[in-house]
């Protein structure tokens, strides 16, 4: 395939016109180098959302969530899909930054349609569904008194591949004393592991500020809180597939119909850099200290 029609195939996956434009720019700045720890940040923003501040760049996903058990095969519990919306900044001292924010729907397995409540096989009871809805969810990449970081990539002819893997465990937010139907114990525990699939000529293209990307997304964790399953023993596992949308309007039409009325701000990535991160165990954690959830 020659580069025009290759582009031309890229514009119908849902880029448009504007990635075709400038992937056909003359080049004027010097190419990436992947391989480069020092372009090592600046790799992982232009794959994971984009080079240019004043593009938001939506991450979609849809998967299977799993209930896990010592001795047992996998269950599938229900379907979930969602998206992250981000945009990255340089600052000065040369470390990346990336505003985001991300919402999740779970789905009936068989129906398809967002759950409002769940049926829960495991506890005989029904559930209120918790959405996720993670405000901000913000990284740095490369910040000063740390490592540089490095991508381990795999190459096939164009194709590059990246594996990260991310183990997990801190103090639960939600403490057993606190909330023993909701707490999985005094630690969290867990992991997530991210697939990245790109091409490398798209990579190394200076003009091009934000890349095609695929990727797959597997988590291991405790039970959901608003489960209510308490320290039981098992959890859960997510297995997902996504990749970068042209923009919101290439999202599911019920759940641009819920950013529309239930979560407006979600339809941008965040202004301005704030710390700490929102996660789904602290967001409900939020949501039941607020007055009219203790009512």
């Amino acid at each position: 395939m020659n580069n025009v029609s290759r582009l031309l195939a890229v514009a119908k996956k849902g880029w448009g016109l504007t990635v075709l434009a400038a992937a056909l720019l003359p080049v004027h700045a010097a190419a990436l180098d992947i391989d480069a720890a020092a372009d090592a940040a600046e790799s992982m923003m232009k794959l994971r959302c984009s080079l240019d501040p004043s593009q938001d760049v939506v991450a979609w996903w849809k998967g299977t969530l799993f209930q896990q058990e010592t001795g047992k095969a996998p269950v599938p519990l229900m379907g979930f899909e969602g998206y992250n919306i981000c945009r990255s900044e340089k600052q000065a001292d040369g470390t990346w930054r990336m505003l985001s924010r991300e919402l999740t729907f779970y789905r009936d397995l068989k129906t398809g349609q967002i759950l409002e409540t769940w049926d829960n096989p495991i506890s005989g009871k029904r559930n209120t569904v918790v959405d996720v809805a993670n405000d901000p969810v913000n990284q740095a990449f490369n910040p000063p008194g740390r490592p540089p970081m490095a991508l381990p990539w795999v190459k096939a002819g164009d194709r590059l591949m990246l594996t990260l893997n991310i183990p997990l465990s801190y103090p639960n937010p939600l403490q057993p004393d606190a909330f023993p139907l909701e707490s999985s114990g005094p630690v969290y525990a867990g992991s997530e592991h991210f697939m990245f699939f790109a091409s490398r000529r798209d990579m190394e293209n200076p003009a091009l500020k934000s890349v095609p990307l695929d990727y797959s997304w597997t988590r291991t964790g405790p039970w959901l809180p608003w489960m209510e399953l308490g320290q039981r023993p098992g959890g859960l596992l997510y297995v997902a597939q996504g990749a970068k949308l042209g923009s919101l309007d290439d999202l599911p039409q019920d759940i641009r119909e819920r950013v529309r009325t239930r979560y407006p701000q979600y339809a941008k990535a965040p202004a301005a850099w704030a710390q700490p991160n929102v996660t789904s165990w602290t967001y409900y954690r939020d949501l039941k200290s607020r007055p009219a959830a203790r009512d």
